[in-house]
């Protein structure tokens, strides 16, 4: 027994550590998401952060991404990492909006911050604390982080002309959330129809207009044939935030270096999407109106202010309803509206030194002053 133990042992000398340990398996976190790889911005962020993470980790950390509906619908998705039925999902907050009346706040709302000032409040500012409060508070257990930008909306495809505010009266409109809200209080009708049939609701004349994705998706969904005139800006979600969330105890699993590095990705995606995205609206604006003949125009001032009149008449009820959304409303106006820094100010130029007065001007009574 003694010899073949020192056998063994010998054996392994010989082999090295190396070649017997068994290869520690890469972590996996089944990530379903909210929009498909395939939509620009929106999807492919996903993809993006999946293979970041792969190179940072060196394939120890990995993201299994999962499509819509492949087994996870994407109002499932917050629900099913809490429960721990998948590891992460990718979305965004406005999905459990029904819920959790804040999660707008976090994801582009109305008039809303752009993704600079989105970036800046969750940087330097109380972004990212009143973002894992607002799921804490509701029991959902998920540990959060935004990690990319998907980019701004238009504001809509129209079938005519918006000249003033009168002509939001009757205007049978598709849009959803807080955007939906805005427009019932300045006078539109707002209807519920499923994206891949708009098109034949505006050949039916059944809506005068709608609202779909950002254009950088939007011009592969074929309104283009159906609809020539968009309006911009996109007031109703003036940005798209994108998260990732992580089963509670799956992330306190995780070691701290994994960690880091979740988070780290999550930043350097919030920095490159910052500008990708705007380029990615622009050359799919500029691409509807030189191949397609789509008009964008520029909203009317008095249309503008007639929704901002109703935007801020739909957030105080909102912030009446639900206290939290009120809160967080309030601290990104206030990191909004805080006054800039100062820009440090170079220290004053000493004075040069006084000079002696020329000596034929100093009275034989007197002494010239140092």
């Amino acid at each position: 027994m003694l010899a073949r133990a020192l056998a063994l042992f010998a054996l392994m000398l010989l082999l090295g550590p190396s070649n017997v340990r068994a290869e520690t398996a890469p972590v996996v976190l089944v990530t379903p998401l909210v929009y498909g790889t395939h939509l620009p911005g929106l999807g492919d962020s996903a993809t993006k952060l999946a293979k970041l993470i792969n190179e940072r980790s060196g394939g120890s950390l990995q993201l299994d991404l999962k499509q819509p509906g492949d087994g996870t619908t994407p109002d499932e998705i917050l629900d099913n990492v809490s429960e721990g039925k998948v590891d992460a999902g990718f979305s965004t907050a406005s999905f459990w909006a029904a819920r959790l009346p804040a999660a707008a706040l976090f994801a582009g709302f109305p008039f809303g911050p752009d993704a600079k000032i989105y970036l800046d409040w969750f940087d330097s500012g109380n972004g990212r604390s009143l973002y894992q409060e607002m799921y804490d508070h509701a029991g959902v257990k998920v540990h959060v982080m935004p990690c990319a930008f998907g980019g701004a909306e238009s504001g809509g495809w129209f079938a005519k002309e918006i000249k003033s505010r009168g002509d939001l009266k009757g205007l049978r409109m598709r849009i959803f959330g807080l955007g939906a809200r805005v427009m019932s209080e300045a006078g539109a009708t707002t209807v519920l129809i499923p994206g891949g049939k708009l098109a034949s609701a505006f050949d039916k004349k059944e809506i005068d207009a709608a609202e779909l994705y950002t254009p950088a998706v939007d011009i592969e969904q074929g309104l283009k044939e159906k609809v020539k005139l968009i309006y911009m800006p996109g007031w109703h979600q003036p940005e798209t935030v994108l998260e990732l969330i992580v089963n509670e105890a799956r992330w306190d699993g995780l070691t701290a270096e994994q960690r880091t590095l979740l988070d780290g990705a999550c930043k350097t995606m919030l920095q490159q999407t910052l500008a990708d995205s705007a380029r990615l609206q622009a050359e799919a604006l500029s691409e509807l109106t030189a191949k397609d003949g789509v008009r964008v125009l520029a909203w009317p001032d008095d249309v503008l202010a007639a929704l901002k009149d109703a935007w801020a008449k739909v957030a105080k009820d909102e912030g009446d309803r639900d206290y939290f959304f009120r809160a967080v409303l309030d601290d990104i106006d206030k990191f909004r509206t805080k006054p800039a820094a100062e820009e440090p100010q170079p220290p004053p130029a000493p004075a040069p030194p006084p000079q002696a007065a020329p000596a034929q001007a100093v009275p034989p009574a007197q002494t010239a002053q140092p």
